[in-house]
């Protein structure tokens, strides 16, 4: 286990103006707060958990030899730490490395860039070469932040979310899909931090999509609290300042969620509720 590593060649990271999320709020930024009940619960689980069968058919099938389980993580900056990818792969290791007595591996390799949407990556000439290359087990797609705060999701989001499935499914047709739904944001308008309807939207879509077309999915959105939910997260040092992306602590945390509901999945139990 020595070379539990993620990919470093394939995390790439292209800023540019049009791209950034939010600036940085300043000191004097008004917060504007909506709570939810502290007693809520939500199920975190991974649902249509049969289009994972593949999956577990090759982890079920294992005997005294080594069975090595490909990932590939597609995201945006969500992605960019490897507080989010490196930490469930390394608790995945961890948990089927005793399960299997060794003999169960699981590499991930991360594809990201910043501030990237659903129909950027549906043309990217870099990913199609590692889809072809690859020879993934399972492909997780965690993106929909940047389609939310660029107005991407406003047309066609359906068909955008689409054309980047068909396209793995058609050069990585072995690959079991995961989506995940993006995490709460808010975005800064006029020196007031405000939902944006349209990550609701990208929310219920890819929901939509993956009920659709029979894949496996994880609410992340509803799972971390929902909307004006990572003003709470901030508060408790979860999420940065600029009410997008996260802490180390944060992104650790999703982590630990995932894999919860991962291992519940291939293990047809439930994970624990979150409470918030």
């Amino acid at each position: 286990m020595k070379n539990m590593l993620i990919s470093s060649s394939l995390l790439l990271f292209t800023c540019t103006t049009q791209n950034k999320l939010h600036t940085q709020p300043g000191n004097d930024t008004t917060v504007y707060l909506q709570t939810y009940n502290t007693t809520q619960q939500v199920s975190n689980q991974i649902t249509n958990g049969q289009a994972l069968q593949p999956l577990k058919e090759k982890i079920n099938k294992i005997d005294s030899s080594l069975v090595l389980i490909k990932v590939l993580h597609i995201g945006d900056s969500h992605l960019r730490s490897g507080h989010f990818s490196q930490p469930f792969m390394e608790k995945l290791n961890k948990e089927y490395a005793a399960k299997f007595n060794g003999n169960l591996f699981f590499n991930f390799e991360t594809f990201c860039k910043v501030g990237t949407k659903y129909s950027d990556y549906s043309g990217l000439a870099e990913l199609d070469a590692q889809l072809l290359q690859g020879n993934y087990d399972l492909i997780i797609i965690s993106l929909g932040t940047n389609d939310a705060f660029s107005g991407s999701a406003k047309i066609n989001f359906y068909e955008k979310v689409d054309h980047l499935i068909t396209k793995i499914k058609t050069l990585s047709p072995k690959a079991a899909v995961l989506l995940t739904t993006p995490p709460d944001g808010l975005k800064k308008i006029k020196g007031v931090f405000t939902a944006l309807p349209d990550l609701e939207n990208v929310v219920n879509v890819i929901i939509q999509y993956a009920n659709d077309h029979n894949l496996a999915y994880w609410d992340l959105h509803q799972i971390m609290g929902g909307t004006y939910t990572i003003n709470s997260w901030y508060q408790q040092k979860l999420a940065a300042a600029d009410r997008v992306h996260f802490t180390a602590k944060g992104y650790n945390l999703f982590a630990d969620w995932l894999f919860d509901a991962f291992t519940a999945c291939f293990e047809n139990t439930t994970a624990d509720t979150i409470n918030f």
